[in-house]
């Protein structure tokens, strides 16, 4: 089975930086598959990075190479690397952008790739995506082995990203708005498990607080259970608690943006 290359990066597309890194890539070896898993990152927004490889990893192949490109301290001292986990490889910056997967799925190694003898030959100071995370991940996907990538080095010696835990007393949950998508969803740092923990069952009522405004909203399979214009609370497809409008923008209407907190009750 092909090992295929996955970019995720906050460069867009109106420039050519990830064109260029998929020129490099198909250079070293025509036959890899590319896949781009997002390139609209929030500009320099780390823990987003890390929560997007977080959520979808498990949905690619195992020895999928993954690679991360939100990298505002380029050109920096910090490293680059090549985490090996149980399933993935993972290349990028060592800005904690990789952590949070590899936390999850279990690190086996750690390379510094910062002067792999496989990077290009002249390597520019503002675009390590191109000159050395794109042939790392190209030389990677053609067999060659990691130890030959980088030098190895400990685990606790890089930069790590934690995700923060809601806080859980009785029948409230203190949380924190982890992600909003593009349809205004707000996706929180509750899972799953967490709901259990509170006694929430489908069809509750929650009292969903935020700095600015209180709603009630229903907790259901989905938004499309509520009617057009109404607040519902459920399980998203990642596994996290969420706070939607049927065809609404719940971040506007309740003033949420990134990494506020938001106070959920159940009522009685």
């Amino acid at each position: 089975m092909k090992t295929p290359i996955v970019l995720i990066t906050d460069f867009g597309y109106k420039d050519p930086y990830v064109g260029v890194m998929k020129g490099v890539i198909k250079s070293i070896n025509p036959a890899v598959d590319i896949i781009d898993l997002t390139h609209s990152i929030s500009r320099h927004d780390v823990y987003e990075a890390a929560l997007t490889l977080l959520v979808s990893a498990k949905y690619f192949p195992r020895k999928t190479i993954f690679v991360c490109v939100v990298d505002p301290g380029v050109g920096s001292e910090r490293r680059a690397l090549l985490i090996v986990t149980r399933n993935y490889y993972l290349i990028g910056p060592d800005n904690g952008c990789l952590t949070l997967l590899a936390g999850k799925d279990g690190v086996l190694t750690v390379y510094d790739i910062s002067d792999s003898p496989y990077s290009l030959s002249r390597k520019s100071y503002t675009f390590h995506g191109r000159d050395l995370f794109a042939p790392v991940a190209a030389y990677l996907s053609l067999g060659y082995k990691p130890e030959s990538l980088g030098e190895e080095i400990r685990y606790n010696d890089i930069v790590k990203l934690e995700f923060e835990k809601p806080e859980i007393s009785g029948n409230r949950i203190k949380a924190k708005a982890i992600y909003i998508d593009v349809f205004g969803n707000i996706m929180t740092n509750i899972e799953s498990g967490d709901i259990e923990k509170i006694g929430l069952r489908i069809n509750d009522k929650i009292l969903v607080a935020s700095k600015s405004k209180s709603v009630e909203c229903r907790f259901v399979k989905s938004f499309s259970r509520v009617s057009e214009g109404s607040y519902a609370c459920y399980i998203n497809s990642w596994g996290y608690f969420e706070v939607a409008i049927n065809k609404g923008n719940a971040s506007m209407d309740l003033g949420v943006i990134k990494g506020d907190d938001i106070i959920l009750s159940i009522i009685k």
